[in-house]
């Protein structure tokens, strides 16, 4: 399989604050740009908050005020990353609204939508998080979310959480594609969470041994299945007990990239992101992919794929 031009053209998006916040998230943008061999959409969102009384001022002289600084910051940041790409096709989007709605109707136009992770501390931070988990949960492509001191390591190793067998092909085919792009090896890991680990003894009950020996027979299954599209990328297996999120972050610790799944949930849900991705986001020091699934399947499907996304079954 190989990846499709229509797709390769899709610009990445990242958003952009005018901070040291965003560094990290346009070097992540512009590295994948160049893989991709797409362009970059820096995106700066000016939120334009409704007044107490609910209603627009006849006169939006803050507003124009607001929207002149996101113009400048924008600017500046293009003007920065064409500095250091010139090869590449970026341009500035400055949008005017909610922040999430925003991201997430910029993001829809490209293949990957990239934001920085928060680095500041106290309320601000918590509302920072609060609106990336929100993007992360309602956006319709991949999102990346970045450290502000993110630069290529070098590891060439990419590690996927799988939490379900049956939903994992998509997860998989994204992951292996993006491996084959970048000419890495993949780790797929699946946390087994038990309990009543008599973790103090060092010892696990004949429950816990079971559930790591089925898991890791499921999930190799799987794994086979999928990988055999993909012969020239190398897959590891791995079925770790513990915590979810605390085993992706342990494992990704030397890695370029944590991928891991947004299952389907409707927009009502109170959980669209899940726990695990949620707590992932706020940790980890490497760049994490959340894929929102879109398909479902019990076997490997004949597929024609671009860049890891399904464009028919």
């Amino acid at each position: 399989m190989t990846m499709g031009t229509d797709q390769r053209s899709r610009p990445v998006v990242v958003a952009v604050d005018g901070s040291d916040r965003s560094t990290g998230a346009v070097r992540y943008a512009i590295n994948e740009a160049r893989i991709r061999r797409s362009g970059v959409h820096m995106v700066h969102v000016v939120p334009a908050p409704l007044p107490e009384n609910g209603l627009w001022p006849a006169q939006a002289g803050d507003i124009t005020y607001l929207e002149r600084a996101g113009r400048w910051a924008v600017t500046r940041e293009v003007t920065t990353a064409r500095s250091a790409a010139p090869e590449l096709e970026i341009e500035p989007v400055l949008a005017l609204g909610p922040r999430v709605a925003q991201l997430v109707a910029a993001g829809a136009a490209g293949g990957l939508l990239v934001l920085g992770r928060e680095t500041r501390h106290g309320f601000e931070r918590l509302v920072a998080r609060a609106t990336t988990a929100e993007v992360t949960a309602r956006a319709q492509v991949p999102v990346a979310v970045v450290p502000a001191g993110w630069r290529d390591g070098g590891h060439d190793r990419i590690v996927v959480g799988i939490k379900t067998f049956a939903s994992a092909g998509e997860l998989l085919t994204r992951a292996l594609s993006v491996a084959s792009c970048r000419h890495a090896t993949v780790r797929v890991v699946h946390a087994v969470e038990v309990a009543d680990l008599a973790a103090d003894l060092g010892t696990v009950d004949s429950s816990a041994g079971e559930s790591v020996t089925e898991a890791t027979r499921l999930l190799e299954m799987v794994v086979h299945d999928w990988s055999v599209v993909y012969p020239g990328v190398a897959v590891e297996t791995s079925v770790v007990l513990g915590r979810p999120d605390e085993v992706l972050v342990a494992a990704a610790a030397d890695a370029d990239l944590l991928m891991v799944a947004r299952h389907h949930r409707g927009l009502g849900h109170i959980a669209r992101l899940g726990r695990t991705p949620r707590a992932i986001l706020g940790v980890c020091d490497t760049p994490v992919e959340v894929v929102p699934l879109r398909w479902r399947t019990s076997g490997v499907p004949i597929v024609l794929e671009s860049d890891g996304e399904i464009l028919t079954t």
